[in-house]
């Protein structure tokens, strides 16, 4: 890998997520994978550094201008924060004791997420969610004794798949945030952030402590060309219909998937 190339994928990765608002984690580890020919271990650690790079300036930033519920996200944090880190330490056992056989397990959990990831994008996207639950979820409502327990079991499960593939922190929590609370389009984007910033710190502080195979250089590369990749993303989004951008995220995500799997 040189560093004019890992700039350049940032850029493209940068480009996409400035103009989905969705896909570090569910992009990165494939291209690190596929493209640049890092372990699967590798890969998942490194994502999980530059994912929490550009979920703490998205976060902080929706924190600062009040467009989350905090209250939801600190519950949904209450199970993705130690089952993100339970992820990353089984993660750590495995490779310890399996060595390089993982990788090829590993892919096809990447894989599975992915294609998961594109399914909720696409629904997401295209189906208007919303209008199911409209009798039972008013916009901006408080948070009941149910929803609290919902985020922490949510919590859960997602931060598990997100710990150990490092796929899915954006767009499976948002996608549970759309479905089950009572929240604003405008609230669950912030929300989706704020909690997606708590996660993936957790979630990379513990990839620093037991996967030392991360690339440290590698990411500040990256997160190089993300930076102006997600300005020029989000100019974008104002002048291309969301759906065809979303649509086309959802494609390769699916394409990157099957590459991951050997289908072609």
């Amino acid at each position: 890998m040189t560093g004019v190339e890992l700039v350049l994928a940032g850029l493209i990765v940068g480009v996409l997520i400035g103009a989905t608002g969705m896909g570090a984690g569910s992009l990165m580890a494939p291209l690190l994978i596929s493209v640049f020919g890092v372990s699967a271990v590798s890969a998942v650690a490194t994502d999980l550094l530059y994912s929490s790079g550009t979920k703490l300036v998205g976060g902080f930033r929706h924190f600062k201008l009040g467009n989350a519920n905090t209250e939801l996200a600190r519950w949904m944090a209450v199970g993705s924060v130690p089952s993100a880190v339970a992820g990353v330490f089984l993660l750590h056992r495995l490779a310890s004791s399996e060595g390089t056989r993982i990788d090829g397990t590993l892919k096809n959990a990447i894989a599975v997420a992915l294609i998961l990831v594109a399914i909720a994008v696409v629904v997401r996207t295209f189906f208007t969610i919303r209008a199911l639950w409209s009798d039972v979820l008013p916009k901006d409502g408080e948070l009941t004794r149910r929803h609290k327990i919902m985020a922490v079991g949510l919590g859960l499960v997602l931060g598990f798949v997100f710990g150990f593939t490092s796929v899915g922190a954006g767009a499976f929590f948002g996608m549970a945030l759309i479905l089950f609370f009572p929240l604003s389009t405008k609230r669950v984007v912030g929300t989706d952030l704020v909690h997606g910033a708590l996660v993936t710190l957790a979630a990379a502080i513990a990839a620093l402590f037991w996967l030392p195979t991360m690339h440290f250089t590698s990411v500040g590369l990256l997160m190089l060309g993300s930076i102006p990749g997600i300005l020029v993303g989000s100019q974008v989004m104002l002048k291309l219909p969301e759906k065809a951008l979303r649509g086309s995220l959802a494609s390769v995500l699916v394409l990157s998937g099957l590459k991951l799997l050997n289908v072609y």
